[in-house]
Order: C-alpha cells, then structure tokens, then sequence
C-alpha cells in the first residue's frame, strides 16, 4: 500500500511536470510566432 502510494504522488509530480513543460512549449511557441510576424510581415 505504500509503495502504490509514492508511486501515485510521483506520478502526480510527471504529469504535472508535464503540463508544465507543454504549458511553456505552448508559450514559448506564442510568444516566437508573435516576435516572428511583425518581422515577416515587412
């Protein structure tokens, strides 16, 4: 029982490391294309 409980918990910490990192992909993303289209738009 208490192993399947850490493994939960460190499951909860991945998935939310994971959000984490497709979360600032997402905003890294935005924020490039953002920076790129004024420039390409000239």
């Amino acid at each position: 029982m208490k192993h399947n409980k850490r493994f939960k918990r460190d499951f909860q910490r991945a998935a939310f490391s994971l959000c984490v990192d497709f979360g600032g992909y997402g905003v890294m993303r935005k924020l490039g294309s953002s920076v790129v289209s004024p420039l390409s738009g000239r």
